[in-house]
């Protein structure tokens, strides 16, 4: 599920963030943390890319953000249709359609697990490496993602001894509803409680239908260092700079939260 503003006016352009003029590297020459970022379902990159424009803008000096884009074509999302026609085809995480309310799992198919793995991986390694991306932020389905990478990685972490391929930090979930999406075939709902120790950030829109599964998801995460805002609007992303910046604020928060430090881009000028 995905959307976008209610507006009737032209979405911008890609162009407005060209990829040429983004930040890669700090004032000391490393590479910056990079956010993986997960499109809704029946959408794709390009679409989230001119969603997210707003937290590209004010975060882009001390993150990279790195859109994935799903493997299952399908229908266009909520919000698609009429504004990104063009940007057809769209594509879907995981193949069943969510339905609120009717689970407290959602288990997912071997087959499934690997094409979202090999194109998650895939993607990580041309941008810097699996261990370069120390964030995950999904809106709506891929909210739901990104908090069934998190689980996966805590409940690997605990039975490995601390050990797992991923290493994200932090996660943020916009208009992402209960529950997460597991990334096996076998979920135990007990073991969301290990989603307590990931700093978190969960924003939605006062109007968004599924609202009140995105406070259940809240809950799974609350601690000292989950963060929640809500913004005017419905299924989407905010479309007020001032809540984009709220957002932003919210979001370096639970940077700092999991060991993050504050960084300049190499290109930032006073």
């Amino acid at each position: 599920m995905t959307s976008t503003s209610t507006s009737t006016s032209t979405p911008p352009s890609t162009t407005t963030i060209p990829k040429s003029t983004r930040p890669t590297h700090d004032s000391n020459g490393q590479l910056l943390p990079a956010i993986l970022c997960l499109h809704g379902g029946g959408s794709n990159a390009t679409v989230f890319k001119i969603q997210a424009r707003r937290l590209i803008w004010n975060l882009e000096k001390q993150f990279r953000f790195v859109f994935a884009e799903a493997e299952i074509e399908g229908t266009p999302g909520f919000g698609m249709l009429p504004v990104f026609a063009s940007c057809a085809p769209f594509y879907r995480w995981v193949s069943r359609r969510f339905v609120a309310g009717e689970s407290d799992v959602e288990p997912t198919p071997t087959e499934e697990i690997a094409a979202v793995d090999e194109s998650l991986r895939k993607l990580m390694d041309a941008n810097g490496g699996v261990d370069s991306f120390r964030g995950v932020l999904g809106f709506s389905q891929g909210a739901r993602l990104a908090a069934g990478l998190l689980l996966r990685q805590k409940i690997e972490e605990r039975d490995r001894q601390g050990d797992s391929p991923w290493k994200f930090a932090f996660g943020v979930m916009l208009g992402g509803p209960y529950p997460p999406i597991a990334l096996s075939e076998h979920v135990d709902p007990a073991d969301y409680a290990l989603l307590k120790s990931v700093p978190s950030v969960h924003g939605w829109g006062r109007d968004d239908h599924v609202k009140q599964g995105c406070e259940k998801l809240v809950a799974v995460f609350e601690s000292d260092h989950c963060f929640q805002m809500e913004y005017d609007g419905g299924h989407h992303l905010p479309l007020k700079d001032v809540e984009a910046k709220d957002l932003c604020d919210l979001i370096m928060a639970a940077w700092y939260a999991g060991g993050g430090k504050f960084g300049v881009a190499a290109d930032e000028r006073y």
